[in-house]
């Protein structure tokens, strides 16, 4: 992944254009994209509920390596983690992964593994799309 495909990933604002269920997604505060505290106001679309307004801040951030979300909405309380390591002068491997900061035994047992089902479901085709955007 090039430092353009980096700068993708780590403007919050490009999300929706990759990953499904996001309808838009916007700067909220005057930071620069992909660094710490950067904040951001996502619209999401949530099975059974609607649409939620989720507020993200950029909790960890080295261009070209890794970037961190964490998003405040209760009860899951999403982390997104993405790690970069090249493969050589022009290839990447891009690592991307969803956690719950929920440790609530109950949560744990219940929740996590439908938002599990729909994450995987959506990150499948968010990973796609943001390949042949990134390819493209």
């Amino acid at each position: 992944m090039s430092n353009c495909g980096t700068a993708v990933v780590s403007n919050m604002e490009n999300f929706g254009a990759w990953f499904p269920g996001v309808i838009s997604i916007t700067s909220n505060n005057e930071e620069s994209h992909g660094v710490v505290g950067k904040k951001y106001l996502e619209t999401v679309k949530i099975p059974l509920m609607g649409f939620k307004k989720i507020s993200i801040s950029v909790v960890g951030s080295k261009q070209g390596e890794f970037f961190v979300t964490e998003g405040e909405f209760s009860p899951l309380f999403p982390r997104m983690e993405i790690e970069i390591k090249p493969i050589d002068n022009v290839s990447s491997k891009m690592s991307w992964r969803m956690y719950s900061r929920n440790n609530n035994r109950m949560a744990k047992m219940l929740l996590l593994p439908l938002a599990k089902s729909v994450m995987q479901k959506r990150a499948e085709v968010g990973i796609k799309r943001l390949k042949v955007n990134l390819e493209g």
